[in-house]
C-alpha cells in the first residue's frame, strides 16, 4: 500500500506544478454535472407548460333535440368547457385553417366535431344508436412527446363530451321523475282520502246492518217460543182427542154390550111369553135401532177425532221444521254478524294503516323524489366516481422525479471522463519496485478523488436547484459511493481491454439508458431489455437515488447499495487478476491503433513487451525443441490465415445481410432481431479479434525463439517483479 500512496501523491504533484492542469480538472469536475443540472431543469415541470401545446378545435355540430333532453347542442357546450381550460392550447378555428395548422406545423393536433355529432348521441335515448365520432388529426413528425399528450387532449375532449351528453341526459331524466312523482304524490294523497272515506262510509253500513241482523235476531227467537207453545198446544188438543177417543170407544162397547144384551131379551121374551111377546120384541127392535143410531154416531165421531189429531200431528210436525229452520237462520244470522264485525274491525285497521302510510319508507321515498334536485343529478351522472388519490413516496416535481437518471448519468459520464483525459498507465519514476497491481490502484486512488469531488459538486448544484431529498447527507454520500462504484467499472475496463474496453464503456451507457428503466418502467421495454435490466449497474444506481431523493422502503436502498458493491469487486477482480491473461489482447490493438498514428494511444500500455513466463522458460531451457514446436504451429496458421480472415469477414456480411431481411419480414420480432444482430456482430469481431490475437501470440513466440539468453534472463526477471 505504500506504493500505491506514492503513486497517488506523485501524482498530485505533477498535477500541482501545472496550474492550467487543474483548469482541465476542473472542467472534468463542472462538465458532467451542468449535463445533470441542465436536464433537471429542463425537466424540471415540464407539464405546466402544456397550455403552450397548439391544439385546433373546429366545431360544426349543429346540435338536435328530444322529447326526454330538449335542444342539445354538445359541441357548443365542449367549446365552452375548453375555453375554460388551460391544460393545452385549444385555439377554436374553421375545419380549413385547422388542416393548415396541423400541416404547417403550427399547431401539434386537431379537433373537428362534426355536424351530427349531438344528434348521433341523441340517438341514443330513441333506439336507434348511431355512434358518435370526433375526427382526430395529429402530426406527428414535429416531436415525439407531443403526440403523446395530444392523444392525452383528444381523451379529455372525449371525456368532456361524453360528460356534457350524460349530464343533460340526466338533468332531463331527473327533471321527468321530479314531475312525475309530484303528480303521483297528489294521486295517491286523493286515492288515500277518497278509499278512508269509503272504508268509514262502508263501515257505517255494516254496523247499522248488524243492528238489523240483531232484531231480526230477537224476532226469531220470539216466533220460535210462539211455534214451541202452539206445538204445546197441539199435543195438549192431541192428548183431549185421545181421551175423547177413548171415551168413544168405550160408549160403543157398551152400545155393542146393550144391543146384544136387547137382542137376547127380546128372544127370550118371544120365547118364554106369548102375550106381550110382539110389543117386546118391538121395543127391544127401537131400543136396538137406537143403539146402532149411537153406534154410528160414535163410529163417525171417533173417525172425525182420528181426522183431527190427524191434522193436529201434521201441525206439530211442520211447526217443529220451521223451529229448525228458524234456529238454522239465527245460527246463519250469528256466523254473518261475526263475519260483519271481523270487516268492520278490519275496515277500522285499514283506516289506521293509511293515515300512517304517510311516514312509512315507501311514501318518504316518494317525497324524496318529488325534492329532487335535476342539476345535482345530472353533475353526479356526469362524474359518478371521484378517485381519492393517496400518494405513496410523494416527489413534488417531475424534475426531482428524473433526477435519478440525470445524476447516474453524469456519475458515468464523468468517470469515463477522467479514463479519456488522463493517462491509464503509471510510469516507474521515482518509484522503481513498483508493481502492475500497485500501479493500479495508485492511479484508480487518483481518479476516486477527482471522481468524489465530481460527486459532491453534482450533489451540491441538485441541491441548490431544489432536487427534493429525504436526508441531505445522504443525498451527498450516495453519489460519492455510486460515482466510485461506475469509476471502479470504468476503470478496470479501460485498462484491462483498452481501447476495446472504452467501447464497451460506450455501449453500456448506450444500452443502460433504456435499459436500466430510467425513463420508463421496465415492464414498457421489450423482452430484451428487460433480460438485461438485472445486469446493468445503472439499475441499482437510479434505484437506490430514488430511495433517497422520494424515501426509503425497508432494506432497499442497502440492497441496490451491496449489488453496486458486488460489480466493484467484480471490477476489481478483473482489474487485479483476469488483467495479465488478456494484456497480450490489449497491447495488440494498442500497437495496431497506434500504427496507424491517427488515433491517441498511450506508449507502453500495457508495460512490457508482453512475452509469456511460461514460453521464455522454455526456450531458455531447450532452445530447439521450443522453435521446433513453435514451427509446427506456426507454418499452417501463417498459409490459411487470409483464408480465414476472409471466411469470416464474408459470413458475417451474410449474416448481417440475412438478419436485416428477417427483421424486415418480421416486423413485430424486431427487437428480437436487434440483439441477434448485435449479438452477431460481437461474434465477427471476436472472431476477428481471436485470430488476429493468435498471429501476434505466435509473433511474440517466434521472438522469444530468438531471443538472445541473457535478453531471456532478463525479461524473467522483470516479469517475475510485476508478480
Amino acid at each position: 500500500m505504500r506504493n500505491v500512496w506514492r503513486v497517488f501523491t506523485r501524482d498530485l504533484k505533477r498535477l500541482g506544478r501545472v496550474p492550467l492542469a487543474w483548469v482541465i480538472i476542473g472542467g472534468a469536475l463542472i462538465t458532467p454535472s451542468l449535463y445533470a443540472w441542465f436536464n433537471i431543469s429542463a425537466f424540471w415541470d415540464p407539464f405546466d407548460n402544456t397550455k403552450n401545446l397548439s391544439i385546433a378545435v373546429v366545431n360544426l355540430d349543429q346540435g338536435a333535440s328530444t322529447s326526454l333532453t330538449g335542444e342539445v347542442n354538445v359541441g357548443d357546450q365542449l367549446v365552452a368547457q375548453l375555453k375554460d381550460n388551460d391544460d393545452l392550447g385549444w385555439h377554436f378555428v374553421s375545419k380549413d385553417e385547422a388542416m393548415r395548422a396541423v400541416e404547417s406545423g403550427s399547431s401539434y393536433a386537431a379537433f373537428v366535431v362534426p355536424e351530427t355529432f349531438t344528434a348521433d348521441l341523441l340517438s341514443l335515448t330513441s333506439g336507434d344508436f348511431t355512434q358518435p365520432k370526433l375526427q382526430y388529426y395529429v402530426n406527428e413528425k414535429l416531436n415525439g412527446v407531443a403526440p403523446e399528450i395530444t392523444d392525452t387532449g383528444a381523451t379529455t375532449i372525449q371525456t368532456q363530451m361524453t360528460d356534457a351528453f350524460t349530464e343533460q341526459v340526466a338533468s332531463a331524466v331527473a327533471t321527468a321523475i321530479k314531475s312525475g312523482s309530484t303528480v303521483a304524490e297528489q294521486d295517491v294523497l286523493d286515492a288515500e282520502a277518497k278509499i278512508i272515506a269509503d272504508l268509514q262510509d262502508a263501515a257505517q253500513i255494516i254496523a247499522q246492518t248488524r243492528g238489523h241482523l240483531g232484531e231480526l235476531q230477537t224476532g226469531i227467537q220470539s216466533t220460535r217460543e210462539g211455534l214451541q207453545a202452539n206445538v204445546l198446544t197441539l199435543a195438549n188438543i192431541d192428548g183431549a182427542l185421545g181421551g175423547i177417543h177413548g171415551t168413544l170407544d168405550e160408549a160403543r162397547t157398551l152400545a155393542d154390550k146393550a144391543q146384544s144384551d136387547l137382542l137376547r131379551l127380546a128372544g127370550q121374551a118371544t120365547t118364554g111369553h106369548v102375550i106381550g111377546s110382539a110389543e117386546v120384541a118391538q121395543g127391544a127392535a127401537s131400543a136396538i135401532a137406537a143403539i146402532g143410531r149411537v153406534t154410528a154416531a160414535t163410529d163417525s165421531l171417533s173417525a172425525a177425532v182420528d181426522a183431527q189429531r190427524t191434522l193436529l200431528g201434521q201441525a206439530s210436525g211442520l211447526l217443529t221444521g220451521l223451529d229448525a229452520q228458524l234456529a238454522q237462520t239465527s245460527a246463519a244470522l250469528a256466523s254473518l254478524d261475526a263475519d260483519l264485525a271481523a270487516v268492520e274491525g278490519d275496515m277500522g285497521v285499514a283506516v289506521t294503516d293509511l293515515r300512517a302510510v304517510g311516514g312509512a319508507a315507501a311514501w318518504q321515498e316518494l317525497q324524496t323524489l318529488t325534492s329532487l334536485n335535476p342539476e345535482q343529478i345530472a353533475q353526479f351522472m356526469s362524474t359518478p366516481v371521484v378517485v381519492n388519490q393517496h400518494t405513496i413516496f410523494p416527489t413534488n416535481t417531475y424534475g426531482s422525479q428524473m433526477a435519478a437518471l440525470f445524476i447516474n448519468l453524469s456519475l458515468w459520464i464523468g468517470a469515463f471522463v477522467l479514463v479519456v483525459i488522463l493517462k491509464l498507465e503509471v510510469d516507474r519514476e521515482e518509484i522503481p519496485d513498483l508493481t502492475e497491481r500497485q500501479s493500479y490502484l495508485g492511479r484508480w486512488t487518483l481518479f476516486a478523488g477527482i471522481a468524489i469531488m465530481q460527486a459532491i459538486t453534482l450533489s451540491t448544484g441538485n441541491l441548490i436547484i431544489g432536487v427534493q431529498h429525504v436526508n441531505p447527507f445522504v443525498f451527498v454520500i450516495t453519489p460519492i459511493l455510486i460515482g466510485l462504484s461506475y469509476l471502479s467499472i470504468i476503470y478496470a475496463l479501460s485498462v484491462t481491454f483498452g481501447y476495446i474496453g472504452k467501447g464497451l464503456v460506450v455501449i453500456l451507457v448506450i444500452m443502460q439508458i433504456p435499459g436500466a428503466s430510467g425513463i420508463y418502467p421496465i415492464e414498457l421495454m421489450p423482452e430484451f431489455f428487460q433480460k438485461l435490466y438485472p445486469f446493468f449497474p445503472f439499475t441499482y444506481g437510479i434505484d437506490a437515488m430514488r430511495e433517497v431523493i422520494s424515501g426509503f422502503a425497508g432494506l432497499a436502498y442497502w440492497r441496490y447499495m451491496g449489488t453496486l458493491a458486488l460489480f466493484v469487486v467484480g471490477a476489481f477482480f478483473l482489474g487485479l487478476v483476469l488483467r495479465r491473461s488478456v494484456s497480450n489482447l490489449t497491447r495488440l490493438f494498442t500497437q495496431q491503433v497506434g500504427a496507424t498514428e491517427l488515433f491517441t494511444s498511450e506508449e507502453g500500455a500495457p508495460s512490457g513487451p508482453g512475452y509469456r513466463l511460461n514460453h521464455l522458460v522454455r526456450a531458455l531451457a531447450n532452445r530447439a525443441s521450443y522453435q521446433a514446436r513453435l514451427a509446427k504451429r506456426a507454418l499452417p496458421f501463417t498459409r490459411s490465415y487470409r483464408k480465414v480472415r476472409a471466411a469470416i469477414i464474408t459470413v458475417g456480411l451474410a449474416g448481417i445481410v440475412v438478419l436485416a431481411a428477417l427483421a424486415m419480414i418480421f416486423p413485430d420480432s424486431k427487437t428480437e432481431f436487434v440483439g441477434l444482430w448485435i449479438l452477431w456482430l460481437v461474434v465477427v469481431f471476436a472472431a476477428l479479434i481471436t485470430l488476429e490475437y493468435i498471429r501476434y501470440s505466435l509473433r511474440l513466440s517466434t521472438e522469444v525463439g530468438e531471443m538472445p539468453e541473457a535478453e531471456i534472463r532478463r525479461e524473467i526477471t522483470e516479469l517475475e517483479a510485476q508478480l
